[in-house]
């Protein structure tokens, strides 16, 4: 039997490869964001936190309380295979949101924009029981971009 791909990958590039890119894969007050558009600003932003650090499992604390941040954070996240805690000294947090990671803060539009310049691709296949996992601890997210649903 073959090996399933990433949950990120499945999450998003999968959904933009079987013809999903334009359909709504998030509404929020502040707008909506097709597929395409979600897998381009989570992708940038995993692209940013890459850079300030963030790998797989490296841990990581993530407290926004905007719907649209919170989303495209836990996509990037889930993207490096960073590994969700409340403990970790790598944060985003806030309203506007921030990145705090070895005593340094960056305000997290920069991060993304600088992310813009090499994106993170999804890795191929999860490692270990990794997307089972985030898939419990980011259900209200991963299950139904999975199921080519429209998160709000």
């Amino acid at each position: 039997m073959a090996r399933p791909h990433s949950v990120a990958f499945r999450a998003l590039d999968l959904n933009v490869i079987r013809g999903r890119a334009d359909d709504s894969a998030l509404v929020t007050p502040t707008g909506t964001l097709s597929y395409a558009q979600l897998l381009h600003e989570s992708a940038s932003l995993a692209g940013g936190l890459r850079e300030l650090g963030l790998r797989a499992g490296v841990p990581v604390h993530l407290d926004v309380p905007d719907r649209h941040v919170w989303v495209v954070s836990v996509l990037a996240i889930v993207r490096l295979g960073a590994e969700p805690d409340e403990r970790a000294s790598f944060t985003i947090t806030g309203d506007p949101a921030v990145i705090n990671v070895g005593g340094e803060e960056y305000e997290l539009d920069l991060v993304l924009r600088a992310g813009r310049v090499d994106p993170a691709a999804a890795e191929v296949h999860d490692s270990g029981d990794y997307g089972e996992r985030m898939e419990r601890r980011f259900g209200d997210v991963l299950a139904t971009l999975l199921h080519g649903g429209t998160l709000t």
